[in-house]
C-alpha cells in the first residue's frame, strides 16, 4: 500500500512537536505539512491530494469541526484532542478515529492508522467495481472491515458479534442492517441468529456447516434452502 498523505494541525506548540515527532515514526505515512491552524492547511487540500488530516478541534481561528464541515471533499480525518465532548460531533461527520490527547501513544496511534487503512480500502474499488471493505457505524465510531475476512456474524441481543481473521468484535447493530451492508454474493442467513460467509464454508451436512477455522454453524430450517441454492447445492 502507498504511503498515507498526510497534513497535521495542531495549535500547541508542544503538542505539533510531540505528534509530529510520533507520526514520523510511522513507515506507513508522508506528512505533506504541519500547521499550527486549519486556515493554513487550506492550500495544501488544494494543491495536494492529500488522504488524512490529523487534527486537533479546540484552535483559536477556527475549530476543527467547522474545519471540516467547510470542506467539500475532505480526505480521511482523525481528531486528536483534550475536549471528549467532541466526539459525537466527529461520529456525524464520518471522522475515522477520535483519541484523547492523555491516551496519545505510538500504540494507539498505529490502531488509529490501520483503521484509515481500511477506509482508503473501502473507498477504493476492484475491477468488478466491488467495494473492497464494508463501513460500519458503531456508536460512536466508524469502523471498516473486508468481508473476505469475516467467518459468520452472530446476533447476540442488541448487538452483532463479528467473528473475522482477525478475532471477534461487538457492535451495536442488527442482523438486518448487516445484511444491507454486506455483500450479497459472499453472505448468506442461514439462521435466525447467524450470517455466514458463504466463501469460508468447508463442509455441509444436513443440519449444520463447518467453517474452514473449525467452528460449526447450525443452520436454520427455513434458511436451508436458502443458503443451498446460494452455494449452488440446489
Amino acid at each position: 500500500m502507498n504511503r498515507i498523505k498526510t497534513i497535521l494541525i495542531e495549535d500547541e506548540p508542544i503538542a505539533r512537536g510531540r505528534l509530529e515527532k510520533l507520526v514520523s515514526k510511522l513507515g506507513l505515512i508522508e506528512i505533506l505539512g504541519v500547521f499550527e491552524s486549519p486556515l493554513q492547511a487550506i492550500d495544501v487540500l488544494r494543491q495536494h491530494e492529500v488522504d488524512l488530516i490529523l487534527s486537533d478541534i479546540d484552535m483559536p481561528e477556527m475549530d476543527g469541526i467547522t474545519f471540516l464541515k467547510g470542506l467539500v471533499h475532505p480526505p480521511f480525518v482523525v481528531f486528536i484532542t483534550g475536549h471528549y465532548e467532541y466526539a459525537v460531533d466527529g461520529f456525524e461527520l464520518d471522522v475515522i478515529d477520535y483519541i484523547l490527547k492523555p491516551l496519545l501513544t505510538e500504540e494507539r496511534l498505529i490502531k488509529a492508522i490501520e483503521k484509515v487503512q481500511k477506509a482508503i480500502l473501502f473507498s477504493r474499488r476492484g475491477p468488478q467495481g466491488e467495494r473492497k471493505a464494508i463501513k460500519i457505524k458503531d456508536r460512536n465510531k466508524t469502523i471498516f472491515i473486508d468481508p473476505a475476512d469475516i467467518f459468520y456474524l452472530k446476533a447476540w441481543g442488541d448487538y452483532i458479534q463479528i467473528y473475522t481473521l482477525e478475532g471477534m468484535q461487538t457492535l451495536l447493530s442488527t442482523m438486518k442492517d448487516m445484511e444491507a451492508e454486506l455483500p450479497w454474493d459472499m453472505f448468506a442467513r442461514m439462521h435466525r441468529s447467524y450470517i455466514v460467509n458463504i466463501k469460508q464454508i468447508k463442509g455441509v451436512e444436513a443440519s449444520k456447516v463447518i467453517l474452514k477455522n473449525g467452528t460449526e454453524l447450525g443452520i436454520g430450517l427455513q434458511y436451508r434452502n436458502q443458503l443451498f441454492a446460494k452455494m449452488g447445492l440446489l
